[in-house]
């Protein structure tokens, strides 16, 4: 970590640290396991890889000249919202989403009392934010914590609220914090918590015990959303003269980020097939493409009453770039089982053309069959 951080840090002695720049395990804690012994389909995998599929287009990864933290997006202006420990006293602050594109932010609000700051991108406005969750939950809530830890992006644990009302006063005054099972180790700060069964946001990842990093706590945004807001209405930038513009990068494709994508578009197709009104794929496509048209007519020929689909294990065969635009071919088999207890497989292929929107992000644009 760096000099300046590990100077904060002195101050928690051996009893807390703060979640600046690190990751989160994968693999739930058993609180968190939910699925039924006797069900035909893992429920509980379809619904984590929903949450995060969906998240982890609003969700960036935050470097600055100190530190590297995450956050995500807060409203439709371009704000990010993020822990003041990662942002404090950076002359400049460079975000990349779960695409690889990056974007440069200036802060426009923080609270060092409070442990929270807001981003401004200008790039981002517009982009519609995650659902926000404006009353209080109760212990046992399911929830997912997500960050970027150690720079690797979108890493998730799945755990529940196991308090609510905690308070701890030492660099910073936490007040009301909500205590989860959810995993979240050095450098998750500033990264979104969500209730496992809305994906509604519920708090920004703060504060990990040193002494029992099993346990960690989320500021809740309901309590923050009157500072917050203020700060968006009246931004309060630092002068252009005690900033310095980072080096970003043009728009560009990756393979290894296509095949990412792709991957993660696929895994949201067999939730929306179980239940159409959750389209939660239409966020993967250009709005008013053919690729709209395209998907909408798969779910609807795969979906049929009384059928659930399983998760899938999705194959990328190829990846071809040129220019604006990139070429992936990809497919899976979609396992079913019917209400009489019959199952069933769908081959399901397809060649992608893909784009990079306005919010750099990727898009799906057209949809063939190979």
């Amino acid at each position: 970590m760096e000099k300046r951080m590990m100077q904060w840090l002195m101050v928690f002695l051996s009893a807390m640290v703060l979640a600046a720049c690190g990751g989160t395990d994968t693999e739930a804690p058993p609180q968190a396991e939910t699925e039924q012994a006797d069900s035909p389909v893992d429920t509980a995998a379809q619904e984590k890889a929903v949450m995060i599929a969906n998240a982890k287009t609003h969700v960036y990864t935050i470097y600055t000249d100190f530190e590297q933290g995450s956050g995500f997006l807060y409203n439709d202006q371009g704000d990010i919202l993020t822990n003041a420990h990662v942002v404090r006293d950076a002359t400049f602050i460079s975000l990349v989403n779960s695409d690889g594109q990056e974007f440069a932010g200036k802060v426009i609000g923080i609270s060092l009392d409070e442990d929270l700051a807001l981003v401004r991108v200008g790039e981002l406005a517009g982009k519609e934010p995650l659902e926000q969750e404006m009353e209080p939950v109760d212990i046992g809530t399911p929830v997912i914590a997500i960050g970027s830890p150690e720079n690797a992006a979108n890493t998730a644990t799945e755990g529940e609220i196991t308090d609510t009302g905690v308070d701890f006063s030492e660099v910073f005054v936490y007040t009301d914090l909500y205590e989860m099972n959810a995993s979240i180790k050095q450098g998750s700060s500033g990264g979104p918590l969500l209730d496992a069964s809305t994906g509604n946001v519920l708090g920004i990842n703060s504060v990990m015990l040193e002494d029992n990093p099993e346990i960690g706590y989320a500021i809740p945004l309901y309590l923050k959303k009157e500072l917050l807001d203020g700060w968006a209405d009246n931004p309060d930038p630092l002068p252009d003269s005690q900033l310095v513009e980072p080096s970003v990068k043009d728009a560009y494709f990756d393979e290894a980020l296509l095949s990412s994508f792709i991957e993660a578009y696929y895994d949201l197709l067999p939730y929306s097939m179980n239940d159409e009104e959750l389209n939660y794929y239409s966020s993967y496509l250009v709005p008013g493409s053919q690729a709209v048209e395209a998907v909408d007519s798969v779910i609807q020929e795969y979906s049929e009453e009384g059928r659930v689909f399983d998760s899938v294990v999705p194959d990328v065969s190829s990846v071809e770039i040129e220019g604006d635009r990139a070429y992936v071919e990809a497919g899976a088999v979609f396992n079913y089982h019917e209400a009489n207890g019959e199952t069933g497989t769908i081959d399901h292929r397809r060649r992608y053309t893909i784009v990079i929107d306005e919010y750099g992000d990727y898009q799906i644009e057209y949809v063939e069959e190979v």
